[in-house]
């Protein structure tokens, strides 16, 4: 699965859109690039923002790998759907 993931930088440098704390964030993820165009007005983002494409790959590694990812948060203007570490793991969404 594929998301599109609002982020500043390139490359190894890139940065996502992230909530909560260091010790428990969730990066900010829209199903396509309609949603993330609703998404990044509903949150009023400045232009440094990019899309960015993003493999369901990833947050599978990082569930496994970084202790402080807590998910994704999936289409913040509309459904603001909480994927929790255990849901990207089992593959449950």
């Amino acid at each position: 699965m594929k998301f599109i993931c609002p982020a500043i930088g390139e490359d190894h440098e890139r940065d996502f859109l992230v909530v909560g704390s260091p010790e428990d964030f969730k990066i900010i993820v829209f199903s396509d690039i309609e949603q993330y165009e609703k998404g990044v007005e509903y949150l009023e983002l400045s232009d440094d923002y990019k899309p960015t494409e993003v493999s369901g790959e990833l947050f599978r590694q990082l569930s496994k790998n970084d202790d402080e990812f807590g998910g994704i948060i999936l289409n913040v203007h509309d459904e603001n759907r909480t994927v929790a570490k255990k849901e990207i793991l089992e593959e449950l969404f």
